[in-house]
């Protein structure tokens, strides 16, 4: 205790500062560096398991008109691609309407499958009691 008092003032002072300034910016900064590191190592884990979805591919084919005819056929019972303006693909599908969950898989994986993106919505219009399914696919590469 004898120490305490013959240290300068100006000592304890800037001792003083340095506990000041511990307390009221280096802690609350490390609390928040380790909180946001938490959130951004969820966010990233999650950002995983959306990429790794059951039946999709980490990289996107380039989109061509028969190949993709190809591969839904192997889903759908009648798949047509036709071309339209502005390099579009028009996409006309022939769904039972008891599989439309199995369209929605394949809708949700198609821009992981391919490198497309779908222009204008996608349209369902009931025919002879199945369901036909239009959509304009754009591709991006």
């Amino acid at each position: 205790m004898n120490k305490l008092t013959s240290i300068s003032p100006l000592t304890k002072l800037g001792f003083l500062m340095a506990l000041l300034v511990l307390g009221l910016w280096v802690i609350p900064t490390m609390v928040s560096f380790y909180k946001n590191q938490k959130i951004y190592n969820q966010k990233v884990e999650l950002l995983n398991t959306l990429d790794h979805r059951e039946g999709a591919q980490l990289e996107a084919k380039t989109f061509h008109s028969e190949v993709f005819r190809h591969d839904a056929e192997q889903y759908f019972d009648k798949v047509e691609v036709s071309s339209v303006a502005d390099d579009d693909y028009e996409v006309i599908l022939d769904v039972d309407p008891k599989s439309l969950d199995q369209f929605h898989t394949f809708l949700r994986n198609l821009s992981m499958d391919y490198a497309v993106k779908v222009e204008d919505g996608v349209h369902y219009h009931e025919n002879n009691g199945s369901m036909r399914i239009k959509m304009i696919l754009k591709p991006l590469i």
